[in-house]
Order: C-alpha cells, then sequence, then structure tokens
C-alpha cells in the first residue's frame, strides 16, 4: 500500500567537491541525438564485490506490525494526493512501506506539466542529499524528479534490510507515477551502486519506466542481482557510468553493457571513486546525463509560459 502526505517546507543540501581530476575524453557541447558509443578506456576484468561499508543505521524504527498497520507516529488513514502548487519546488514525501516505515523523500516538482518522471536511489551509506546537484540539474530541465532515502539511513531511519528494499523501491516509483503532473508513461531511474541495482530491477518491473541511469552498478550486490533485471528490461535504453578505481568497477559494468539489450552506453571515467562521488569528481556528468535523458525521454521544454 502506497501513502503519501506532502509537508511544507522546503529541503535543501549541499555537496563538497574535491580538485577534478582530468578526464581522457572530450564532451559534447550540444545536443546531437546520442547514439551507443563505444567503451571509453576498458580495462581487463578484476575482482567483483562491494567493500563499502555500511553505516550505522540512523535513529528512529518503523511499527513493525502488520502493513495495514500504521507506522509508529504516523497517521491512521493514507493522506490525499495533493498536486503541488507552481510555486512548490522542493517538498517533502512520505512513502509508507509494505512494513509499515515510511520513506522520507523530496520531490523537485517540474513547473510544466505533465513531465518525466525521474527516481533517484542512493548508494549504501548515503541519503538523498548525494542527488541534489544532478536533481536540481534535472528539474531545470523540466523533469519531476524524487529522491528518496533507503530504510536505515538519512531521515527514513529503521533498519537496514536489502531483503525488504527492492519493494521498497518499487513503491518509491510507483509513487511517483502517481503525482499529478507527472507523465506516468516517461518514467526513469538512476541509482548509485546498490542503488542503481535497486532502481534497475525496479524500472525493469515497471511498463512505465523508459529507461535508467546507473553509476557504478554491480553483478550482485548484497544480492541485489543486475543482470537478470538487464534481460527484463528488454530494449529500453540503459546509461552505464563507473570509474577505474572501483573494486568492482569497471569490470561489472563491462560486463553488464555487454548484456544491455537495447540502446546502450558505457562509460568509464580514469577515476572519481564510486556511485554519486564521480558526480562531485566530474560536474560536467551532471550535463552528459542530462542529454541522455533529453534524447530519450524528452525533449523537455526549458521555458516556462508567463
Amino acid at each position: 500500500m502506497v501513502a503519501l502526505a506532502v509537508l511544507t517546507g522546503v529541503l535543501a543540501g549541499c555537496t563538497e567537491t574535491g580538485d577534478t581530476p582530468t578526464p581522457t575524453y572530450d564532451w559534447p557541447t550540444s545536443l546531437p541525438p546520442i547514439v551507443p558509443s563505444q567503451t571509453v578506456n576498458p580495462l581487463p576484468p578484476i575482482g567483483e564485490g562491494d567493500s563499502s561499508d555500511a553505516l550505522p543505521p540512523a535513529a528512529g524504527a518503523s511499527n513493525p506490525t502488520q502493513a495495514g498497520l500504521a507506522a509508529e507516529g504516523e497517521p491512521e488513514q493514507d493522506l490525499p494526493t495533493v498536486t503541488p502548487l507552481p510555486t512548490e519546488t522542493q517538498l517533502p514525501m512520505m512513502i509508507t512501506t509494505s512494513d509499515g516505515l515510511v520513506l522520507r523523500g523530496t520531490l523537485y516538482s517540474a513547473l510544466q506539466r505533465p513531465a518525466p518522471g525521474v527516481l533517484m536511489v542512493p548508494m549504501r551509506g548515503r541519503d538523498r542529499s548525494s542527488w541534489e546537484p544532478l536533481a536540481g540539474r534535472l528539474q531545470a530541465s523540466g523533469y519531476a524528479v524524487l529522491t528518496i532515502d533507503l530504510r536505515g539511513y538519512g531521515e527514513t531511519g529503521g533498519s537496514v534490510d536489502w531483503s525488504l528494499a527492492p519493494g521498497d523501491v518499487r513503491e518509491a516509483l510507483a509513487l511517483l507515477s502517481e503525482l499529478p503532473g507527472v507523465d506516468a508513461s516517461r518514467l526513469v531511474v538512476v541509482g548509485a551502486a546498490i542503488g542503481a541495482n535497486l532502481a534497475l530491477n525496479a524500472c525493469a518491473d515497471a511498463a512505465g519506466c523508459v529507461g535508467a541511469v546507473l553509476l557504478s552498478p554491480g553483478l550482485d550486490i548484497k544480492g541485489i542481482t543486475a543482470a537478470d533485471a538487464l534481460a527484463r528490461l528488454g530494449s529500453r535504453p540503459v546509461l552505464v557510468i563507473a570509474s577505474e578505481n572501483d573494486d568492482n568497477n569497471p569490470a561489472d559494468s563491462l560486463t553488464l553493457d555487454s548484456l544491455a539489450g537495447g540502446d546502450h552506453q558505457l562509460v568509464i571515467m580514469p577515476e572519481g571513486g564510486r556511485g554519486t562521488d564521480l558526480l562531485d569528481a566530474f560536474p560536467d556528468l551532471l550535463d552528459r546525463i542530462a542529454d541522455w535523458l533529453i534524447v530519450r525521454a524528452g525533449p523537455v521544454p526549458t521555458a516556462v509560459p508567463q
């Protein structure tokens, strides 16, 4: 059961950026149609796995009772869906999961509607604030963007449980598709590391999901697999971005790119770390991802009628 409440206020965050390494490629400066690209600087396969450690679970936990009961501290009845006003650009969101835990999120609403919807799923140990630079960039391009905190992280709290996380992400994507002003036939998922695997699986099973952007995906991260999800994704487009100094990449990304059944691109950065760390190391990736999405889920008007 998916429930939604729109709270007042604007959430904001910031992402610190270190020194930017010099990339070994040239980004396009215009928006021509993008065709499947060749692998950039591939490396021989290296060991698989995900060595990053999870952070301790944040304070707070869900009501451990059956899904039919309200979560602890939450309303007994579902709150009505509210259409964001044109002046409301960021809205706190609440998504009730199957076991009563409430996922916290932020909706970056689109000023022109209906708009394509983008769901962003963070990597292990991070919260939704890690997506703020990209979410703002896509919102400016006309997308409605929903970022979420996975269970055990950020404002969601509770305990980390990767067996329940796939269902959580599916429910978040379903919520996004039901929001007023979102075009349910033009949904895209963006994820980092285990969030990439979770996002890909959710997209593969959603008829309205037209593509996926995966930062540092893995073949198998905490039991969340990607190869089978790519098979279910079929001919829908996928963009894979990874770096050379990530322990299970670029080997896993090279394999996944080779398994894609439709329009696919693989970009290997010379360094930059893992997942959303790549957005800090290479700010040009924000435009690269936006350009890729506009071709496949757009075009989206950028001028708002007065």
